[in-house]
């Protein structure tokens, strides 16, 4: 796959400010590790962000409304900002309610999801078929684990789930940064001077 002049000039700004992206990479991790060991915090926290993401959705979406009432569209961003402010308003007034359904919704996801995954893989026989397989059944045995916790396991999932991405994450910023500096970019090695 080859790289066009821009990409390349784009590298070439990272591998000079290779520390730069190591630290955020760094800093990544040191956060995934603390939102991870303190999940009950983290779930709280991500539940009153959606909160106030949907309280400042809703107001822009009424003030579109209003602002474009001529337009005939005026009801459904009314009736779509004024969800949008009560969805945001419940999330913040009760995070750990919010948290159990959302917990709720991705555990039936996962249920769904895994099965029809497994389904697929075992109709459709395609090539390496068998990874689908595997994936649809994790997805259904931790659909099966989150249900079967629930309502506990709205205190630590959303807030673990936030801790592990931030962490893996942070180690590609770390890997990419490395060999960004090891390499001075992709398809090349430049000879230690």
């Amino acid at each position: 796959m080859a790289f066009s002049p821009i990409h390349l000039d784009g590298l070439e700004t990272v591998r000079r400010n290779w520390g730069w992206v190591l630290a955020l990479g760094i800093g990544l991790v040191v956060l995934g590790l603390l939102a991870a060991s303190a999940a009950l915090m983290t779930t709280l926290a991500t539940v009153l962000f959606l909160g106030v993401l949907f309280l400042l959705a809703g107001a822009f979406e009424i003030g579109n409304a209003f602002r474009h009432e001529r337009y005939g569209g005026f009801w459904m961003h009314l009736f779509t900002g004024l969800l949008d402010v009560v969805c945001g308003s419940l999330l913040f007034a009760f995070p750990g309610a919010g948290a159990a359904a959302l917990t709720l919704v991705i555990a039936v996801l996962f249920l769904v999801g895994g099965v029809m995954r497994t389904a697929a893989a075992l109709v459709m026989r395609l090539p390496n078929g068998g990874w689908a397989m595997v994936s649809g059944l994790i997805d259904f045995l931790l659909g099966l684990l989150l249900l079967g916790a629930w309502p506990l396991s709205a205190l630590w999932f959303l807030g673990l789930c936030v801790g592990i991405g931030l962490f893996f994450r942070g180690i590609w910023w770390v890997a990419f940064a490395l060999s960004v500096h090891r390499r001075g970019g992709f398809g090349e090695r430049h000879s230690p001077a």
